[in-house]
C-alpha cells in the first residue's frame, strides 16, 4: 500500500517545544527565513561542513577553542565577541577570506528550539524546492515548524504555505509572491533599520541553493 504523507504546520510560540517534542514519527522542518535557516543553508552551500546550534553564549568560548567560528545575534544585532552575526551576507564575505569548516550559531528565536529536538530538516526561501524534493522522496508525515519572531511570522508562514501547498495540493511555488512577502514583512523592515537590508535582498532569492541541511544529535550537516 502506498503511504500518502500528511503535512501540517505548527506556528511558533511559547509552547512550541512542548508541541513538537511529541511528534516522534513526523519529520520536523524548521523554518526561520529571516534569518537562521537562511544562514545555515548558505553556510552548507558554501563549504561549511557543520553548524552547531547553541542556546547559551557561555558555550561559545569552548567551541571556539576547538575550531568553531562563532556566529550569533540578539534581537538582530551581532553578539559581542562573536566573529559575525546571524547574517548570510556577512558569512559569505567571511568565507571569502577564511577557510571555514565549522560554525557555532546562536540566535534569538531558532537555536534554542534546535538544541531541544533530536532531528529536523532546515528550510529557507533559499532552498525551498530542494526541501520539497527531500520530503517527497521520504514520503513520511511532516510537521512544518514556523518559528517567527517578535516582529511577526509573515515570511515564515509564506514559505511554509508554499511548501505545504506544493506538497499537499500540487500547486506551483509562486516565487514572485514569496519575494514580496519576504522583502516587505515587518521583520524585513526591522532588519533594514538596523543595517541588514542586504540580508533581506539576499534571502529574497528563491531557490538559490540546492542543499538540504539536516539536524541530527545536535549537529547540522548537509544530507
Amino acid at each position: 500500500m502506498i503511504h500518502l504523507a500528511n503535512y501540517r504546520i505548527t506556528i511558533g510560540g511559547d509552547n512550541i517545544l512542548r508541541r513538537v517534542a511529541t511528534e516522534i514519527e513526523e519529520i520536523l522542518v524548521v523554518i526561520d527565513v529571516l534569518r537562521a535557516s537562511s544562514t545555515i543553508v548558505t553556510a552548507l552551500a558554501n563549504g561549511v561542513k557543520e553548524v552547531i546550534p547553541i542556546d547559551r553564549e557561555e558555550m561559545a568560548s569552548g567551541l571556539r577553542k576547538v575550531g568553531y567560528i562563532l556566529a550569533g545575534e540578539h534581537k538582530g544585532v551581532k553578539l559581542p565577541d562573536f566573529d559575525l552575526g546571524n547574517s548570510p551576507v556577512e558569512l559569505l564575505k567571511y568565507i571569502e577570506q577564511s577557510n571555514i569548516k565549522k560554525i557555532a550559531l546562536k540566535t534569538t528565536n531558532s537555536t534554542e528550539l534546535m538544541t531541544k529536538i533530536e532531528s529536523a530538516l532546515i528550510c529557507s526561501s533559499l532552498n525551498l524546492t530542494a526541501a520539497k524534493h527531500e520530503l517527497e522522496e521520504k514520503s513520511r508525515d511532516a510537521n512544518l515548524v514556523v518559528v517567527g519572531s517578535g516582529h511577526g511570522i509573515t515570511e515564515d508562514i509564506a514559505v511554509a504555505m508554499a511548501l505545504y501547498s506544493s506538497l499537499n495540493d500540487g500547486l506551483e511555488i509562486n516565487k514572485a509572491y514569496l519575494k514580496e512577502f519576504i522583502s516587505r514583512c515587518n521583520t524585513a523592515k526591522y532588519l533594514g533599520k538596523i543595517g541588514y537590508k542586504k540580508d533581506v535582498e539576499f534571502i529574497s532569492q528563491i531557490d538559490k541553493y540546492d542543499v538540504v541541511p539536516v539536524l541530527r544529535e545536535g549537529i547540522i550537516r548537509e544530507i
